[in-house]
């Protein structure tokens, strides 16, 4: 046990917690197990988690969830289509001219006003994930729900959380990525091209 973890006052909610970084649950305002995660024994439960290889990472935007350096924790198939799911939701919004952070996070947002299923560019790369119909697109709600990522309201409304923003800074960093990977490319090329000379 590490000694900086105080062990005369039990982390409290530690259960709770514990079964929701199993899950991959992530913590926003209004949760129970947030003011417990975001209050002064932040750094207690840091260090608890951290002897589990697991690590606690409190975000500005306002939410908290945990992550392993674990392989065998990374890429599901769900994370996966939580992904594309984003991407096709930033793609269409940012055709439409609009800001996409504030159409997005708007609250109260109907589930028949999602764009997924409108384009058929969209619906071939849905399908490879498994998301075909409606009904697909609200079982995803739903699985994200459950991660703390949005709120549901029956199969009709929801409501974008703060940890929704994980979603959006994988999609910018494989964006970033791409762009640079294809920068590499054109450098390359272009070096090949002048050695040719």
């Amino acid at each position: 046990m590490n000694e900086n973890l105080s062990t005369s006052t039990p982390l409290p909610e530690l259960a709770a917690i514990f079964r929701g970084i199993k899950t991959g649950h992530h913590w926003c305002f209004g949760d129970p197990e947030y003011a417990e995660l975001s209050g002064e024994r932040f750094d207690d439960y840091q260090t608890f988690f951290a002897q589990l290889e697991l690590n606690l990472h409190r975000d500005s935007r306002g939410f908290i969830y945990a992550i392993s350096d674990d392989e065998d924790y990374r890429g599901t198939d769900q994370i996966t289509k939580f992904v594309v799911f984003t991407a096709i939701w930033v793609d269409a919004v940012a055709d439409t001219g609009v800001d996409i952070g504030q159409a997005l996070f708007q609250p109260n947002q109907s589930v028949a006003d999602l764009p997924h299923l409108n384009a058929e560019a969209h619906r071939r790369i849905l399908a490879l994930v498994g998301v075909n119909e409606a009904s697909d697109l609200v079982n995803t709600l739903r699985s994200m729900e459950r991660l703390g990522l949005l709120n549901l309201d029956g199969q009709d409304r929801f409501s974008l959380r703060a940890a929704f923003h994980r979603l959006l800074d994988v999609c910018l960093d494989a964006k970033m990525k791409n762009t640079s990977d294809e920068s590499s490319a054109a450098d390359t090329s272009k070096t090949e091209t002048e050695e040719d000379l």
